[in-house]
């Protein structure tokens, strides 16, 4: 039978739930696009740091740079083009100078070489370059990702507060959802963390959600049945799994395992990465999906 947890155990198991869900949105927000891609080379002319964008914003341009200190003699060039079009790599030389970085509402100057790509018109159009580099004059060039490039994706501008609500929803709804599980494992009562928790699903991923896309690519939604934009579809999971704990609990019914089912199904679908076949125009088409271009 489930029982309302004491003051202690509440606390505990709140302070649990913020943790998962901190290490869970972390992870969402480093491995997905809007968090620049950042790293480190080991050469002989000594160790290469470097600071790449991979979102931005329509009218800005987009930075690359090796930050400093940069290593003696360096050399080094950015070679790009427009992903899913005709178009030839053009390539060019990185220099010395002061390059603004962008990401999740966040932006600050980093010093080194490097370059700024111009400014793509169309919302979902990508960018795929790679960033070579030589560390001595006679070494030839080489990408510091191999042979995969490098992708960044540009999007209309999205007002702050809306931003900031849908990320503050999306944590609350998670935060709710990882409490919610730790009801069901530990026998206490659901039902009000299972209402708690749709309501804020609803709020971040249905409402919020689609008005952020709105803003940044022109449309509401690009999940099933419309597309198959993985960030739409897994809210669309995990309300599933949600709707169907709360069904198994309707009226005096008891079953702790859809409650935990959900959860898990929830902390699985957080660890697919941000934006997996997400909004992409494509330049050979003249279209795109997920994007009204």
């Amino acid at each position: 039978m489930n029982t309302r947890p004491g003051r202690a155990a509440s606390i505990a198991s709140w302070t649990v739930a913020a943790l998962v869900t901190l290490g869970s949105l972390a992870y969402q927000d480093r491995t997905g696009p809007t968090y620049p891609l950042r790293g480190s080379v080991q050469t002989e002319a000594g160790t290469v740091t470097f600071i790449c964008m991979r979102s931005q914003t329509i009218g800005q341009g987009l930075s690359v740079a090796i930050t400093d200190p940069v290593p003696d003699g360096l050399r080094a060039q950015v070679r790009y083009r427009r992903f899913r079009s005709k178009d030839p790599w053009t390539t060019v030389p990185m220099e010395r100078g002061s390059f603004a970085i962008a990401g999740r509402g966040r932006s600050r100057t980093v010093a080194g070489i490097g370059v700024a790509l111009p400014s793509l018109r169309e919302r979902a159009g990508k960018y795929e370059y790679f960033v070579e580099i030589a560390p001595t004059a006679a070494a030839q060039p080489f990408s510091i990702t191999g042979e995969r490039p490098i992708y960044a994706r540009y999007k209309a501008p999205v007002p702050g507060a809306a931003l900031v609500a849908h990320i503050v929803a999306i944590f609350v709804s998670m935060l709710v959802a990882m409490r919610t599980t730790l009801a069901g494992l530990l026998g206490h009562g659901v039902r009000r963390y299972l209402y708690a928790t749709l309501v804020t699903l609803l709020l971040g991923g249905f409402i919020l959600g689609p008005l952020v896309q709105w803003y940044a690519f022109g449309v509401w939604w690009s999940g099933f049945p419309f597309g198959y934009d993985w960030t739409d579809n897994k809210v669309v999971v995990g309300l599933a799994f949600w709707l169907l704990a709360l069904w198994r609990n309707r009226g005096r019914r008891e079953c702790r395992w859809s409650v935990v089912l959900a959860g898990l199904a929830t902390l699985a679908i957080y660890f697919i990465p941000h934006s997996v076949f997400g909004s992409e125009y494509n330049y050979i088409t003249g279209s795109g999906h997920g994007t009204a271009g």
